[in-house]
């Protein structure tokens, strides 16, 4: 399907869940439409904290919860009001769904996600177009929603959250034209600091940033600012440029596309940080898939558009363990439960909450002449 607004976003494939008002009348929406997938999702948040006890690593859980509440309320309050409203349109507990917005469960187990994404752009693009792209792999299946927020000011976003969930989205762009998306780099050398829970996001909180730039440089000044517990790689761009942003909780290192070209995966490239991320032993998916992305994508430059690169998302060199496209229930350790691409020329968002190689990109993508 897709939907067309003035505003200048058009979403395909996946059907989008569309909220408007203020936060917490948005988050009312999500709740209403998301129920189900929000309780299998806390579900799966119970069995993650269930595997840190396991391990022997139990953190106060309420505590952290009420100190990353205050820290919110103080920074971000209408976060807070939409997870209110989220409980209320699901009929659920509120605090069940704050604890989905500060996921403990997911800092304290290593390498949950698998992750890949791609920025193209000219001269890597055959008709100029910008391309954002993103998997997201998960060891245990959470439940997505498509969510389109369209505010009285008549700006708009669309973002791919796990459901229930307002502050950690792994992709999205605004009617500004910037879009983002995210990878985990974490190992047993990025120990988290939960004492220091009422100063900072326990991730970063990429909805903020995407709703608060109107640029690639301001996306980079916000992220740069934003206190948190921990780092990520992230990917974002706009119709001018791309970059990566390796984030650690104290530092930021941006790297500019390079030939329109920029690929992350669950490990860093600066060579400062480094030591921090999983080696190609520990973690031999995330070096493999942006290896195997990076020199595909050299090897057909300049000729790179929309359904080429969904071609490369569902790729299955390596497969099971190894690929882009993941597939748990044929072996693999993990699977990919989600996809997008950001078009950032036209104002196309598309995605599919489903493995990528399911996609048929004539039937789910139909670009279109936009005003942004």
């Amino acid at each position: 399907m897709s939907i067309q607004t003035r505003r200048g976003l058009a979403v395909s494939g996946a059907r989008p869940v569309v909220v408007t008002g203020s936060p917490r009348e948005q988050g009312r929406l999500h709740g209403e439409h998301a129920r189900e997938a929000i309780l299998t999702n806390l579900g799966v948040m119970r069995r993650w904290l269930d595997g840190l006890s396991q391990r022997g690593r139990t953190y106060a859980v309420e505590r952290v919860l009420g100190e990353s509440e205050a820290f919110i309320g103080r920074v971000a309050p209408e976060v807070l009001d939409e997870v209110a409203g989220i409980a209320e349109g699901a009929g659920l507990p509120y605090r069940d769904v704050l604890a989905l917005n500060v996921p403990l469960y997911i800092v304290g187990i290593h390498l949950p996600f698998d992750c890949s994404q791609i920025y193209l752009g000219p001269p890597a693009t055959k008709n100029g177009e910008v391309l954002l792209a993103k998997t997201r792999d998960l060891s245990g299946r959470l439940e997505h929603v498509v969510l389109h927020r369209r505010y009285v000011s008549g700006r708009e976003l669309v973002e791919v959250n796990a459901a229930g969930s307002v502050t950690w989205p792994g992709s999205g762009c605004n009617s500004d034209g910037v879009a983002y998306a995210t990878s985990g780099v974490w190992s047993k050398r990025t120990v988290v600091d939960i004492g220091q829970a009422p100063k900072g996001w326990l991730l970063i909180n990429c909805h903020v940033l995407l709703r608060e730039s109107r640029s690639l440089n301001e996306f980079a000044q916000r992220l740069r600012e934003q206190p948190r517990l921990t780092g990520l790689n992230i990917v974002a761009g706009d119709r001018e440029n791309g970059a990566a942003f390796e984030a650690t909780a104290d530092d930021l290192w941006r790297h500019d596309a390079e030939a329109g070209v920029v690929v992350r995966t669950n490990h860093y490239l600066t060579p400062e940080i480094i030591p921090l991320a999983p080696t190609s032993s520990e973690h031999p998916s995330s070096h493999h898939r942006c290896a195997m992305a990076t020199k595909r994508i050299a090897a057909e430059h300049g000729h790179w558009d929309f359904a080429r690169l969904l071609g490369l998302l569902g790729d299955h060199d390596g497969y099971p363990n190894l690929s882009i496209c993941r597939h748990a229930q044929d072996g693999g350790t993990t699977d990919t439960v989600y996809a997008s691409i950001a078009s950032l020329q036209d104002g196309q968002f598309w995605s599919i909450l489903d493995h990528p190689c399911a996609a048929r990109d004539g039937a789910l993508y139909s670009p279109r002449a936009l005003s942004c």
